[in-house]
């Protein structure tokens, strides 16, 4: 697959920590989405290890962007949080493969998932 990485200011701070929070929040959203799909538990519960591990990365960078705001979901709004119950997004493989589309150059389809 290639990637195109040529809206991120590898200069700025700020743009990298952006998209990290972007890639990390969207990977939070993609495995939460996945999780109906995956009808054989010892995948189900492997899903549900990287996720957690995923969360603690959305939250680290979420705080290293604004001290104290780890678990503020309100900036998940767009990617469908239930910010009333403070439940992550959980996003079909389309809407994952769409959000992701800036960063990739290669075709991909989700017609077979």
């Amino acid at each position: 697959m290639q990637v195109d990485f040529s809206s991120i200011d590898f200069t700025s701070e700020a743009s990298v920590l952006g998209a990290a929070m972007a890639f990390e929040d969207l990977g939070v959203a993609a495995y939460n989405g996945a999780g109906p799909r995956l009808k054989d538990g010892n995948f189900l519960l492997l899903a549900g290890k990287i996720v957690s591990v995923e969360a603690r990365h959305a939250a680290y960078v979420r705080d290293l962007i604004s001290n104290g705001s780890f678990a503020d979901l309100n900036s998940l709004a767009s990617l469908g949080a239930n910010n009333s119950a403070g439940l992550d997004a959980a996003l079909t493989p389309d809407k994952v493969l769409a959000a992701a589309q800036k960063y990739i150059k290669t075709k991909i389809s989700v017609i077979n998932l």
